[in-house]
């Protein structure tokens, strides 16, 4: 029997060789499959990636405005429109809606996709990022209309129906420009980035380096890391969609007028806010503040600042430096309750104790870097979120909320245990529960409506030591729309309470009577043993004639037990308070306030008027 030239070739039976050989063809079968599925996925993830709208938009034009009061964008002369894929579109005008997140670009329209030879010429080009689509007027003959999805310029929809205004300009006759520039750079749904552009304030447009209008609905955008000033103008200098930074002019009797900087972090739930404040200053502080939103139910914040004394300009060697440090996590339950954990720490000196301060023969620049002294303060509680009703009859219902909480003073008052070797401080701890009942509005004639309140909440210390505080409080509220006026009237009355036990009369020893201060002679000072009542009348009006203008007035009437001594302590009987805000323009407002104390230690008016400007 003669044996095959394939047979001598190959190791195995005919028989086995033809098996062998059908097996390499279906191995090869599935190599083919299986790579002609992967190149699919790949084809469809590169699809779908290309067709995902533009995450920014670059615009260059002869002209690039901002309407404020519109949120408009426009671009006249050359105007070249680059979206995030690197697609460039070419035309004579553009246009684009930041509040309905879509744009126009008209006149002699050329459509450049990236990565792609192809060239596109056309009338108009209309993007909807919101809808994942664009529209085209091609240059044809015959009137035509195309649909892309996204930013997949290789397939065209033909005939496709389009939104009636899809290539409308907003009519813009008699507008202002508030910002004129050459271009920008457009975050959809968050902020425009300018360059070298010019801001009409005061009547001129101004000329900055860079400026940044951010239109998100995220408020985080804005969160603050600064302490309070009267004067406060904020200068973006540049953004992006998860991103904000600015200068700041501000001023506070303090430090005066100065710079100061704050950096902004911003996602969908989660933000983190740095400041410093002043910038120009020796004296400056640097705050971060941070929140996290750990899932639906539980959410973390995070406030630390750092106060440092610093020659020189920014980031020089510290000579002294304390911080402050919040971590508060929350989490919330079923049926309307939550529980949260504070804590606080406390660094009085980050660089060591200054040897200055125990030996007063040595200097204040030297530091004991062993001074371990960090008090810290931690606060456990347990509350309700929201007014549960005790009682319901018709329009009227009674609700009530409740709250209780543990706390641990950990070495409070920084004092001892600061070296190594030193004994420990006794850790204070105190615990306390405490609620509100309150009705809902009753309607009284007149446009009156009437409601009531009762707060009581009692602390228990680890030592023979309570406290109990109670507020009462009943109000009316009315309103007169036509007029623009809002009223209000309350009587108030607070009582607090503070026990020792057996040790009363040893805290609260019998106080010098009569008391005699440059203001006169007070009597009625021994009765003091730590039981305190106040009483209060309120009254408030606000007018509110225009959406610029707002004028508060509140007077109130103080009975306080014991009766506040002029130069001692205690608050002026009488107080009168007057606030008025003016909005100048659309991101300027002043807010000027005053009080009158009618002659409590000699004081009537205040010194000078409080004035704030802010956005």
């Amino acid at each position: 029997m003669r044996e095959c030239a394939a047979c001598r070739s190959s190791p195995f039976h005919p028989v086995q060789d033809r098996a062998f050989r059908a097996a390499q063809g279906v191995m090869l079968h599935m190599r083919v499959s299986v790579l002609v599925t992967l190149l699919a996925v790949f084809a469809a993830a590169t699809s779908v990636a290309q067709a995902a709208p533009p995450t920014s938009l670059d615009i260059t034009a002869g002209r690039v405005n901002f309407y404020s009061n519109r949120f408009i964008l426009t671009g006249d002369g050359n105007v070249r429109v680059r979206l995030s894929d690197g697609t460039v579109i070419r035309g004579q005008t553009f246009t684009m809606d930041l509040k309905l997140n879509r744009y126009l670009v008209a006149g002699a329209v050329q459509l450049d996709p990236a990565g792609s030879p192809q060239h596109i010429a056309g009338a108009a080009f209309a993007g909807y990022p919101d809808l994942d689509r664009s529209y085209f007027l091609p240059e044809n003959v015959a009137p035509e209309r195309w649909t892309f999805y996204g930013i997949d310029w290789r397939n065209r929809h033909e005939g496709r129906e389009q939104p009636g205004d899809t290539f409308n300009f907003p009519d813009l006759t008699g507008e202002r420009a508030y910002i004129v520039a050459n271009n920008a750079r457009v975050n959809p749904r968050t902020n425009i980035v300018f360059t070298l552009p010019r801001l009409y304030t005061a009547g001129i447009y101004t000329p900055l380096p860079r400026y940044v209008v951010t239109f998100s609905s995220n408020s985080h955008f804005f969160e603050n890391a600064f302490p309070g000033a009267r004067f406060d103008v904020g200068i973006p200098t540049n953004g992006s969609p998860n991103s904000l930074t600015a200068l700041h002019i501000r001023n506070d009797p303090y430090n005066g007028t100065y710079l100061a900087f704050d950096q902004h972090f911003v996602w969908n739930q989660d933000w983190i806010a740095f400041g410093i404040d002043p910038l120009t200053q020796e004296e400056r502080q640097y705050n971060l503040v941070a929140y996290k939103r750990i899932s639906p139910n539980m959410e973390s914040r995070l406030f630390a600042q750092v106060s440092a004394a610093q020659k020189g300009w920014l980031f020089n060697g510290a000579q002294n430096a304390a911080g402050f440090g919040e971590l508060s996590t929350t989490a919330a339950f079923k049926g309307g309750t939550a529980l949260n954990y504070t804590q606080d720490n406390y660094w009085q000196y980050l660089l060591g104790l200054p040897y200055g301060i125990t030996n007063l023969g040595a200097p204040l620049i030297d530091y004991d870097p062993r001074w371990q002294d960090h008090p810290m303060n931690g606060l456990l509680s347990y509350y309700t979120t929201h007014d549960f009703t005790l009682l319901k009859l018709r329009t009227f219902s009674v609700q009530y909320n409740w709250h209780a909480a543990l706390r641990l003073a950990h070495d409070i008052y920084g004092v001892g245990g600061g070296y190594p070797g030193d004994p420990p401080l006794k850790d204070d701890w105190d615990h306390f529960v405490g609620g509100t009942l309150e009705t809902s509005p009753i309607a009284l004639p007149g446009h009156l409506s009437f409601a009531a309140a009762y707060t009581r909440e009692k602390h228990w210390f680890n030592v023979d030591h309570t406290q109990d505080f109670a507020d009462s409080k009943m109000s009316v509220s009315g309103a007169r729309e036509r007029q623009h006026v809002r009223y209000f009237l309350a009587y108030e009355v607070q009582n607090i309470g503070d026990y020792w036990g057996n040790k009363q009369t040893d805290i609260y020893a019998p106080n010098a009577d009569p008391l005699t201060t440059p203001f006169g002679t007070y009597t009625g000072q021994a009765a003091w043993r730590g039981l305190a009542t106040n009483r209060a009348y309120t009254g408030s009006l606000v007018y509110t004639p225009t959406q610029w203008f707002e004028l508060a007035v509140i007077l109130s009437r103080h009975y306080d037990y014991p009766a506040p001594v002029p130069g001692a302590y205690g608050q002026p009987p009488w107080q009168f308070a007057g606030d008025v805000r003016v909005r100048v323009a659309k991101q300027i407002l002043l807010d000027f306030s005053r009080q009158y104390y009618f002659n409590f230690a000699d004081e009537r008016w205040t010194p000078q008027f409080g004035i704030q400007v802010s956005p």
